[in-house]
């Protein structure tokens, strides 16, 4: 067969072969239906059974210890008519400062969330809300937005606790992966309440992180092209850009001191991102590299110098 014909047709196959990844890696990346089969979840988790499994187990003790205490669970509405919902656990101390966190990709207000949540609560003695952002948990929602989404019912929540709680409260917004990104992209928009910003393992974009997925499973040549043929279907279906989902320009206008934490064995957002995120940010800024550390998980692998880390960060600028 002429060698032309050969490469046209490999070239053709190769077409058909992105298109293929991009239609039905599509829903199952977006669409809420498909939660349990999302292929981001699965690359995310491609770390050795044994990490997985101590993760697992560090969140189902905290999991274990909430379930003990007195969660209020509250109902929201957002601008695109989702009921979301939201879980608050108020301290035993008298305190004015409220955390505000943000769950990663795929996960819930009793994922990411609460890996954190006795810190916070027992030993700093702050009040701890956390949510389920669109699609997640209890809430509602066809499609997540990749922190598109996230970051504007975000700022609801925000208005929530002040309008609740008063003007003088304090507020810390923390987040992991996905919920990283969000409080990325809230960072030029926050409200005076807001006192600083912890950004774990955040992507720079959505373009960014899900061109790097591709180059993982070896779309390295093919992978904007992907990107392309998936944005377009999100731009028909879900109704925004992915391209809007980039961070950089908020955190570059940050209006509240930030610290971005990432994990060095991170094969799932580049850890490289951390480095860029840290460069762009226009506020008053610290970074954590936490050794040995794969995705989201830090504050397992270096828990007592994330902690000590924030403990830190707060008392300068809170």
């Amino acid at each position: 067969m002429n060698k032309k014909l050969i490469g046209a047709l490999v070239a053709i196959g190769g077409a058909a072969a992105v298109a293929e990844f991009a239609i039905h890696g599509y829903l199952d990346v977006m669409y809420a239906e498909r939660i349990p089969q999302g292929i981001m979840k699965r690359l995310g988790n491609k770390k050795s059974d044994k990490s997985l499994r101590e993760i697992h187990k560090f969140n189902a003790g905290e999991n274990e210890w909430v379930s003990s205490k007195d969660i209020e669970i509250i109902d929201m509405k957002n601008n695109r008519d989702n009921n979301l919902k939201g879980y608050f656990l108020a301290s035993e101390e008298e305190s004015d400062v409220f955390v505000l966190f943000a769950h990663g990709y795929r996960s819930s207000h009793c994922g990411d969330p609460y890996n954190f949540i006795r810190f916070y609560h027992e030993e700093m003695k702050y009040n701890f809300m956390s949510v389920d952002h669109v699609t997640a948990g209890d809430s509602d929602g066809d499609y997540l937005g990749f922190d598109y989404f996230e970051s504007e019912d975000m700022l609801l929540w925000l208005d929530y606790l002040v309008e609740r709680f008063g003007k003088d409260i304090k507020i810390i917004l923390h987040g992991v992966s996905m919920g990283g990104a969000t409080v990325c992209k809230m960072a030029s928009r926050v409200p005076e309440q807001v006192k600083l910003i912890v950004s774990d393992c955040a992507y720079t974009s959505a373009e960014d992180q899900l061109i790097s997925v591709c180059n993982s499973v070896g779309l390295v040549k093919s992978a904007p092209l992907a990107f392309y043929l998936f944005n377009r279907m999100n731009k028909r279906l879900a109704k925004f850009d992915l391209k809007d989902t980039n961070v950089r320009d908020s955190v570059a206008e940050a209006k509240v001191p930030m610290l971005f934490v990432h994990g060095d064995a991170d094969d799932f957002v580049p850890t490289r991102m951390a480095f860029e995120l840290y460069d762009a940010c226009g506020s008053e800024k610290d970074l954590l590299i936490v050794n040995g550390a794969a995705h989201a998980e830090s504050i397992l692998i270096g828990s007592e110098k994330y902690k000590a880390k924030l403990k830190e960060f707060i008392g300068k600028y809170l």
